[in-house]
Order: structure tokens, then sequence, then C-alpha cells
């Protein structure tokens, strides 16, 4: 290839890739993580505590889930 074609296919490249990815405040895993964690504040405030391996176990199907349906990445 010459060098402009390498240009111009790295320019349509990342063109590309900036119409496309999301936003990190759209993906769905971000969002899950951010609840999860407030979950645990819950817990700690009302002292209804989940085994953490209960836990672990729940977080990783959602996340595995999650995976599953994404197929965009995301843009900090």
């Amino acid at each position: 290839m010459t060098t402009n074609t390498q240009l111009s296919a790295a320019l349509a490249e990342a063109v590309t890739g900036q119409i496309t990815d999301k936003k990190w405040y759209v993906s769905k895993t971000f969002w899950t993580n951010i609840v999860s964690g407030g979950l645990v504040v819950v817990q700690i405030r009302y002292g209804f505590i989940v085994p953490p391996e209960y836990q672990m176990v729940l977080l990783s199907f959602v996340n595995i889930g999650l995976r599953k349906i994404t197929n965009t990445a995301v843009v900090w």
C-alpha cells in the first residue's frame, strides 16, 4: 500500500470508530457496576448482608450476559 492509501485507511478507521463507539456513560456494564456498589452500601447501612460468594456469582453472570449483548467499544 502507498502512504496515501494507508493514511486514508487510518483516517476512515478513526472516523468510523468515533461514530460507532459509545460513550462511557451509555455503558450498561458501567451502570451495573455502579448499582452493585450502591447495593453494597445499602447492605452495610441496613445490615441485610448477602454472602459475598453469592454476590460475586450473580455479578459475574450479569456481566457475562452484558458482554454477550455488547458489540461496541467504550470511548472515554
